[in-house]
């Protein structure tokens, strides 16, 4: 794929992580390293593999906490809409932004930013589909026969985002029915969640802390 771009769905609240998933501190992933915001770091690592542009979708509360942290590429989407649409409403809010992309990765921030090889593996899988009849138009990556994170579509198939009440991605990748394939990887990581401290715990062998 050419042209790739990222959606970060980091609005949610957090409550039951004891603060906003947007804010927690995830380490550099270079020795040394200043800690920076799990978003951040999600943007980050897409932009230095396969992602020309990251959209991060936060809540308005949050958005100036962030900004000091933007680079070239990261463009912050503020979202204020009630907390009851979901990750679908930000989603909403991201599909028109995503200009020229032939393929959009969309992850939430409550899991770990992906290895790039394991993205570069499900956009592989997609791109190689594209002479089938008809092509796919996302891939899911699984892990021991359990689905995870991130999700790789054409820009067609985020069409459904531009309508009225759209529905959670999970439901909008049931309706695309065989033109939704899966990719086994061997990563573990497209598994955990981050919503409760102790999956943070097991990842970081610490609670979770919150950068202001």
């Amino acid at each position: 794929m050419n042209r790739v771009t990222t959606i970060v769905l980091a609005a949610g609240a957090g409550k039951r992580l004891g603060g906003p998933k947007a804010l927690l501190a995830w380490p550099s992933s270079t020795k040394g390293g200043a800690e920076r915001p799990l978003a951040i770091a999600h943007a980050e690592a897409r932009l230095s593999a396969e992602s020309a542009r990251v959209l991060v979708v936060v809540r308005s509360s949050v958005f100036h906490a962030l900004l000091a942290h933007v680079q070239p590429g990261i463009d912050l989407v503020s979202w204020s809409a009630p907390d009851d649409l979901g990750p679908a409403g930000s989603l909403a809010v991201a599909a028109p932004r995503i200009g020229d992309a032939d393929a959009v990765i969309v992850t939430p921030v409550d899991v770990p930013p992906a290895r790039a090889a394991t993205v570069a593996r499900l956009l592989a899988r997609l791109e190689a589909g594209a002479s089938s009849t008809p092509p796919p138009l996302a891939v899911r990556p699984r892990h021991l026969g359990r689905g995870g994170h991130p999700v790789v579509l054409r820009t067609e198939a985020l069409q459904r985002y531009l309508e009225a009440d759209p529905p959670p991605l999970r439901d909008h990748l049931r309706a695309l029915g065989d033109r939704c394939v899966d990719e086994e990887v061997d990563d573990p990581g497209v598994l955990h969640d981050l919503n409760v401290p102790v999956d943070v715990i097991r990842v970081l062998g610490g609670p979770p802390r919150f950068l202001a």
